[in-house]
């Protein structure tokens, strides 16, 4: 068994097409893990599994993809993550159970912002990271500007290997640690990044500075330490470098990895809450503690059913038991245990803490839930989940399949949690909400493949809001009806007048003398408040923002009810909302944009002429952040616009502000579209 020092769960992160796959597949090829180097461009990847990746107009990574290996002594699990930002919230969340990272960069484009993303978010996750230049046999490729690109993000990079040779006549790189077979042409640059590398080492710890200062020097083995004590700590990143299509530079990163990323013994205890009781726990990588694990990722099979990748934090994990889903509180049968390997997985008897294996049909367990003991358990902090940035309207192709369309899309909403389905109550469509429009897209494609059924999907409504802009006072609403019965009979006066932003509705009974009897008052307020859902005049989307005051009324002894006073009020508030001057009101989005430098200048044009204003910008490395604020309107189609002004480098996120008055020219148009909707609907 090995022991927890020797285990080591790192992830690939950058960005998207800068080879982190590739580097994934020439890591488990060196260390013997699989018989063949894996190609993400013939389809023979061992780590992009799934059609959608395979599919030769995208050859991209969509999720996650978890490969458990040995190297060295050492137990280790590489997890290959997402680089577009369509898909990277998958490997965000995979980050907060994994201890490394190996930021990858391009050797021709640098750091870009997606490797800038990524690396704030292992920082964020508590994940120590080096890096790697991948693509050093590329044309144009520049170790130099890569190395600089990293040092703008300010990730304090320090070259742990320098390449031999560039493009075409790369022919393998030098590592600064060991200093062995070091070109007499590159003697003076690899003396020169090794003092340099040495320099930094010792600045990781206040004793190897002292010796350092006093002798000028230090051992092979004494700067390691200073390393490992660094990047422990997020002082410095190690830089390796190499061409993993060519398996160039892969035995030092290995190496490295190996060396330099910490094991869960070097995390430490994980923060959790005990189950029975109140307080803290401190949940040390022990076997022989009641167990607690964590649920990094749900994967569903058409076959074989759903997958569950859990990371083991304490005690030990057995198959073929029962534990507890401390997220739910509910009882769960463990089955097998499964050593993940890609698509293939072998069977194993136990995990213990640090280990990452699939557990197969865990019942009603999701990702980011915590596992425990049944006895003594601890509940592990849940795992923060990206807001999705696009929604669409999605709705059956084929009439009769909505119930099966929403319950198979309810299955992929738990495999990825980035995911967001829901109805808009206002417009009435189903909303499928995620990271991007390919995000979307790709989501149909796997509903199609493991459930064989078809969706359309259409740009969502804007759910637009109707509000009064001025006082209108006494408005009757009035319900009279006999029928030679038992008749109706209701009479209320109504006064409304706006609200502030934001602040919903108001009811105020201001009925003196017994005008309109109290226990009628509030089939009014009912009345009102289902008049306010069904719509206002203008376009028939919900009122709010409004106070109503019911200052008068009649009624009749015998006549005079609930339901006629509900209906009376509900006349009186639409007379009411007619004579206040109503006004369309739109949702207005706080939106964040990340764009390379060179790109800023067109997307504030572009934001601007979205009648969007920005609210500030802040340089981070390469790219500048923008926030500003845009009509929900404006930006439904965002996405392609800023991949084509940013060359794919840009990214948005985007979240409700407020509501604020539509123009005039926005007004007019959603009321004629709206008439236009209600005629052309069968009679």
């Amino acid at each position: 068994m090995t022991d927890v020092a020797d285990i080591r769960n790192f992830a690939l992160v950058g960005h998207a097409h800068d080879g982190k796959t590739s580097v994934g597949e020439a890591l488990l090829h060196a260390a013997g893990a699989t018989p063949e180097l894996g190609k993400v461009d013939d389809g023979t990847s061992h780590l992009d599994t799934l059609p959608e990746e395979k599919d030769g107009h995208n050859r991209h990574t969509v999720s996650s993809s978890i490969f458990a290996f040995e190297h060295d002594g050492k137990a280790l699990t590489l997890v290959d993550t997402p680089g577009d930002p369509n898909f990277q919230a998958d490997g965000q969340i995979a980050l907060r159970g994994l201890d490394g990272a190996v930021v990858v960069v391009s050797a021709v484009d640098g750091a870009k912002v997606g490797t800038d993303r990524m690396a704030r978010e292992a920082k964020e996750s508590g994940a120590a990271c080096i890096a790697f230049i991948n693509g050093m046999d590329r044309e144009r490729a520049d170790f130099d500007a890569a190395i600089e690109s990293l040092a703008k993000l300010g990730l304090n990079p320090v070259p742990l290997a320098l390449p031999v040779g560039a493009g075409e006549g790369l022919k393998g790189v030098v590592d600064l640690l060991e200093m062995k077979d070091v070109p007499a042409e590159m003697k003076d640059a690899a003396d020169a990044a090794r003092q340099q590398l040495v320099e930094s080492a010792a600045e990781c710890d206040d004793e190897l500075l002292e010796k350092y200062l006093e002798e000028g020097e230090i051992s092979e083995e004494e700067a390691l330490r200073g390393l490992i004590t660094g990047v422990h700590a997020g002082q410095v990143l190690p830089v390796l470098c190499g061409a993993a299509n060519r398996e160039i530079g892969i035995a030092p990163l290995l190496r490295a990895i190996g060396q330099l990323l910490p094991s869960p013994a070097d995390r430490g205890a994980w923060s959790a809450q005990p189950m029975e009781g109140e307080g803290e726990l401190e949940l040390s990588p022990e076997a022989s503690a009641p167990l607690s694990a964590l649920v990094l990722k749900t994967c569903i099979d058409r076959y074989s059913g759903t997958l569950s990748m859990v990371r083991v934090v304490s005690g030990t994990l057995k198959g073929d038991g029962q534990i507890l889903d401390a997220t739910t509180g509910e009882r769960v049968r463990v089955g097998k245990l499964l050593k993940p390997a890609g698509a293939e997985h072998s069977e194993i008897s136990e995990a213990r803490p640090g280990q990452i294996v699939a557990l197969a049909k865990l019942k009603d367990v999701h990702t980011g839930h915590s596992l425990t003991a049944e006895k003594g358990g601890a509940r592990l902090p849940e795992l923060p989940i990206p807001e999705g940035v696009l929604s669409y309207a999605i709705s059956a192709k084929t009439k009769g399949d909505e119930d099966k369309v929403h319950a198979s899309l309810g299955r992929l909403v738990e495999e990825d949690p980035a995911l967001r389905l829901g109805r808009e109550a206002s417009t009435g469509e189903f909303l499928l909400t995620g990271m991007g429009e390919l995000h979307i897209r790709t989501t149909v494609q796997k509903l199609k493949r493991l459930f064989d059924v078809e969706v359309e999907l259409k740009t969502p409504k804007v759910p637009y809001r109707e509000t009064v802009t001025r006082k209108a006072e006494h408005i009757e609403g009035k319900l009279k009806k006999q029928t030679g019965g038992k008749g109706m009979f209701g009479v209320c006066f109504l006064t409304v007048e706006p609200m502030e932003r934001g602040s919903g509705f108001e009811f105020a009974d201001e009925i003196v003398g017994g005008s309109i009897p109290r226990s009628l008052i509030p089939a009014v307020e009912k009345g009102v408040l289902e008049a306010m859902e069904r719509g206002g005049p203008l376009a028939g989307y919900p009122v709010v923002d409004i106070r109503v005051r019911c200052t008068d009324g009649k009624h009749h002894s015998v006549d005079s009810n609930e339901m006629a006073f509900k209906l009376a009020g509900s006349s009186g508030f639409r007379a009411a909302v007619e004579a206040a001057r109503p006004t369309l009101l739109e949702p207005i989005m706080n939106l964040e944009v990340t764009a390379p430098d060179d790109a800023v200048g067109d997307v504030m044009g572009d934001l601007s002429s979205r009648r969007g204003r920005v609210q500030s910008s802040e340089a981070r490395g390469n790219a500048t952040v923008i926030q500003a604020i845009v009509p929900m309107s404006e930006i439904l189609e965002y996405q392609s616009t800023l991949t084509s002004i940013t060359g794919g480098q840009g990214a948005f996120h985007m979240e409700f502000s407020h509501y604020d008055e539509a123009p005039a020219q926005v007004r007019d148009r959603v009321v004629e579209e709206t008439r236009k909707e209600r005629e052309a609907e069968p009679s």
